[in-house]
């Protein structure tokens, strides 16, 4: 199995036939006071699997870290099957998570990790940066 996507957005959907929307990617937040909590944001992976893989049981893990390592939230530990995908292509696994309240203790960069089966299989960071009160948001 291996990531194709991984990204924080301002809202992120799947529509009845299958296709992904993803609206306000970014990767950094601004903040005045710390910790600083981000109202609501979505952590948006797309994986995918060869077809050997279908039927098969996995464990998706996603974890935000601070930049020494430090676990800050586990944000989803799901036990998945993988699905048979038709014509013999790569079957896709989304998974679309709303986090709400998300708390970031200081300044730094952060990393979102997504793992299968305690394999790493990507992170994306996103920056936290201490800003005036005028420029918060």
């Amino acid at each position: 199995m291996q990531l194709d996507l991984l990204l924080t957005a301002d809202y992120a959907n799947v529509t009845a036939d299958g296709k992904l929307n993803v609206m306000g990617i970014f990767n950094r937040i601004y903040s005045s006071a710390f910790p600083a909590s981000h109202a609501e944001m979505y952590l948006v992976a797309n994986l995918s699997a060869d077809p050997s893989e279908y039927g098969m049981r996995r464990k998706l893990v996603a974890k935000l870290m601070d930049e020494d390592g430090g676990l800050v939230a586990q944000l989803l530990e799901r036990e998945i099957e993988v699905p048979q995908a038709k014509e013999g292509r790569p079957a896709e696994i989304r998974q679309i998570l709303r986090l709400v309240g998300l708390l970031f203790p200081r300044p730094g960069t952060y990393q979102f990790s997504m793992l299968v089966d305690n394999d790493l299989k990507g992170s994306r960071a996103i920056r936290v940066i201490r800003t005036s009160k005028e420029r918060a948001g």
